[in-house]
């Protein structure tokens, strides 16, 4: 049975869960999965939720009880044997490959597992091997909003190191999947967050975020970006995805006096040392917000702020407005260009769907204390271009 990939598969509609089971099947429910499909339960431990989704896909399914632990893993077949789960399949995989057949489930399952992955992208482009076209990827992790548990990745095999939400949409996409939403309403728990992702249907092969928003006319951003304003000053850049495109002419074109710092967010990184490729040759010094803040030296006078396709990711961007509020001259601007969004998109999935809408940016800077200078021509088809400067009329 095949993932329905329609709207009506995949509604929004609310529904209380009160425990585990129950939120099983609603997932289920939503995603149109039912009796004869193959779903994969990745990390599945002694089996509950193997057991739910047994009785879920019925004797005509198929249900891959996958674990890298050998006794849990014989617990789990012994309990399906007992219970007459003859649909069940126990599968020993390894940490950075679940070992399924590919192209075979309908949808994978991971409860608590993600953050135990030490290379969670060579995970990540397997599942996505594994799922049939249009399937689904639903992921039950703890640590809402961006990773603050910056522990290497080798040690997060062994032990609990919770991996921030926002990580695990960036690396999910990256590695080849579609945001499909976040299901917090069909979780029986108020702490995780329900991820769902799907693969798409036309795709052979995992590559890369197969949702970016269209290229960036360099050219056409730096020729409106007011550059003179960091003459003497600095210049903070905040770019991501297509963003990055910009870096190599804005360094270029800056005065020989601008200083520019090329800020890391939490939102996007996955540890403390992890940088875009194309950071490296920007020869920007390298910034890095701490807990949704940003400490910038003392003596540093910011005479430009850019987004570029990173503004959508903050997960809340007023401390780091008001942190750069306070090293900005009178005159210094903010430009924000990014992906136009819809009005009534809640921000926690703007960022998620890589978009963001005009009126949240400017209501946003509003309550940071910028008002909007002018809107620009837009460089790209599907982007906003806005320039803020500070209110003087705001605390």
């Amino acid at each position: 049975m095949a993932v329905l990939a329609g709207t009506a598969a995949f509604g929004q509609e609310n529904r209380s869960s009160t425990n585990r089971s129950e939120s099983l099947k609603f997932i289920c429910q939503r995603l149109g999965i039912g009796s004869g499909a193959v779903i994969a339960d990745v990390g599945c431990g002694d089996g509950p939720d193997t057991m739910v989704f047994a009785s879920i896909v019925g004797p005509g399914g198929t249900v891959l009880a996958q674990e890298i632990d050998t006794a849990k893993l014989k617990k789990v077949q012994e309990t399906a044997d007992k219970r007459g789960f003859h649909q069940v399949v126990p599968i020993l995989g390894q940490s950075d490959d679940p070992r399924l057949p590919n192209g075979f489930a309908d949808l994978i399952y991971m409860n608590k597992v993600f953050h135990h992955f030490s290379r969670p992208q060579n995970m990540l482009r397997q599942l996505w091997l594994d799922l049939k076209p249009g399937g689904a990827l639903a992921i039950v992790d703890q640590q809402k909003g961006p990773l603050t548990d910056w522990a290497p990745m080798e040690e997060r095999e062994k032990k609990h190191h919770w991996t921030g939400e926002t990580t695990v949409v960036r690396l999910a996409r990256e590695a080849g999947f579609l945001f499909h939403g976040v299901w917090n309403d069909l979780w029986y728990e108020k702490q995780p967050f329900l991820l769902v992702f799907r693969k798409p249907v036309e795709s052979k092969q995992p590559e890369s975020d197969p949702d970016l928003p269209q290229r960036l006319d360099a050219n056409a951003v730096i020729r409106v970006l007011p550059l003179a304003q960091a003459d003497g000053n600095a210049v903070a850049f905040f770019g991501l995805d297509r963003g990055r495109e910009v870096v190599p002419m804005l360094k270029a074109k800056l005065p020989s006096s601008a200083r520019l710092y090329d800020v890391m967010i939490d939102e996007w990184a996955l540890s403390r040392e992890e940088l875009p490729s194309e950071a490296q040759e920007s020869k920007g010094e390298i910034l890095r917000t701490t807990k949704g803040d940003l400490i910038l030296p003392a003596d540093v006078q910011l005479g430009l702020v850019v987004f570029a396709d990173a503004y959508h990711r903050l997960w809340d961007p007023l401390p780091i407005l008001r942190r750069l509020k306070q090293h900005m001259t009178g005159s210094a601007l903010i430009a924000v260009i990014d992906r136009e969004g819809p009005d009534s998109e809640i921000r926690r999935l703007a960022g998620h769907r890589r978009r963001i809408s005009s009126k949240v940016v400017i209501e946003e800077m509003r309550q940071a204390g910028f008002r909007l200078r002018e809107s620009q021509p837009a460089p790209a088809r599907d982007r906003l271009f806005l320039l803020f400067g500070i209110d003087s009329d705001s605390p």
